[in-house]
């Protein structure tokens, strides 16, 4: 028996013309190429590395396994059953896909690198030093003191003033310790230009005036020289200056000035000795300041502090504000004014006379007025009778044959 089915009519059938239409639909279709890089006209993305557009959506990711096999299959459709070439891989895919950004960031990580190794090698580094415990030992008055310092190896200098002590002192390691003294002061230099030459430097204390009576200071000597004018002398001292031992001092250093060859002695022509009894040929007398001044003395006409001799009292007189003080000119050599103070007056009891600067620049003669000046320019406004203003200046000297005779 023959079966005869109807014919299925296809339009009654509404999945069936879905699934054809989609199937050919599919075939029909020419395939879409998944992205290969960067989009002309596209910029970068907010990532820096990924365009907006190139990036994939959670949509495309859900619908990508559904519709793989139809987008294969439309591409052979289009392709005339060739397969479509997939995108390149490795190394060159890689360099398409992020595009210029591929050179660029190693390039960029290359010169992050560079600049840190640079900025770590101009940064300055603090070598700590290692502290050294260095001990330095003081021996004072035969007591050990042991100091000990921490700290970098350094040269340490230790000054210490010890009164009737010895003091010694050791290093250890690198430590050298040296012991300094005090530098003195500077001799060198003048008087200010304020203090004429003439006046009275600054000092010690002195008593301004005596009793205007002197007394003898015991004590002789033996003769002096050789020459045959012979002379003799005492030394006293005003009553009321000073004390019985300053006159023993006063009477020694007269005798030493007038002993030595250099002294007057040293010509040839004089013989001095010293007496305390008796009349002698003058009287070497230290004298208080007013006293000096008073008119049988030296008197006060030039208002110059002056030592003289005072010829009608036959007195060598020597003033004690002098002695004390002694003269700017001799420039603070106190020993040689007293010298010179004793040798100049002597020299008017022998018989000589004031003298100028006989070369400039030379020693001054012991017979010019030095307590006052060793400028003939300044001493001839004081005498010039006897001192001429000739521009000469001479060196003080209290010595009449300073060079021996």
């Amino acid at each position: 028996m023959t079966v005869t089915r109807p014919a299925r009519d296809h339009r009654a059938d509404p999945g069936r013309s879905d699934r054809t239409s989609r199937s050919s639909a599919g075939r029909r279709n020419t395939g879409a190429v998944p992205p290969t890089g960067l989009r002309r006209g596209h910029g970068i993305g907010p990532s820096s590395l990924w365009a907006d557009d190139d990036a994939p959506t959670a949509r495309e990711s859900s619908g990508a396994t559904s519709t793989g096999a139809a987008r294969r299959s439309a591409g052979r459709a289009s392709s005339g059953g060739r397969r479509t070439p997939r995108p390149p891989s490795g190394r060159r895919g890689l360099l398409r896909r992020v595009g210029w950004r591929g050179y660029a960031i190693p390039i960029l990580l290359a010169l992050t690198v560079v600049a840190v190794l640079q900025v770590a090698r101009n940064t300055p580094r603090t070598a700590a030093s290692t502290p050294v415990a260095q001990t330095v030992t003081t021996v004072v008055s035969g007591v050990p003191t042991t100091v000990t310092v921490s700290g970098p190896p350094a040269t340490v200098t230790e000054t210490r003033s010890v009164t009737g002590a010895t003091a010694a002192t050791a290093a250890t390691g690198a430590t050298a310790a040296t012991a300094t003294a005090p530098t003195g002061p500077d001799p060198s230099g003048s008087f200010s230009a304020a203090i004429p030459s003439g006046a009275l430097p600054p000092g010690e204390a002195f008593t301004a005036r005596g009793k205007g009576t002197w007394h003898v200071v015991a004590g002789t000597s033996p003769a002096r020289g050789s020459g045959a004018r012979v002379f003799t002398y005492t030394v006293e001292v005003e009553d009321g200056i000073e004390p019985a031992a300053a006159d023993k001092e006063f009477a020694a250093k007269v005798d030493a000035v007038l002993a030595d060859p250099r002294s007057w002695i040293g010509s040839g022509d004089f013989t001095l000795r010293r007496i305390d009894r008796g009349q002698p040929s003058f009287r070497i007398s230290l004298t208080s300041q007013m006293t000096v001044r008073s008119a049988p003395l030296c008197g006060w006409d030039i208002h110059l502090e002056a030592s003289c001799y005072a010829r009608s009292a036959q007195r060598v007189v020597i003033n004690n504000a002098r002695w004390t003080r002694g003269a700017v000119s001799f420039n603070g050599d106190l020993g040689s004014y007293r010298v010179y103070a004793v040798n100049h007056e002597v020299g008017h009891a022998l018989g000589y006379h004031h003298q100028p600067c006989g070369q400039n620049g030379g020693l001054a003669p012991v017979m010019m007025q030095q307590s006052w000046s060793t400028a003939d320019d300044e001493l001839a406004k004081l005498d010039p009778q006897t001192i001429p203003p000739d521009g000469r200046t001479c060196h003080y000297n209290p010595y009449p044959f300073p060079r021996g005779h």
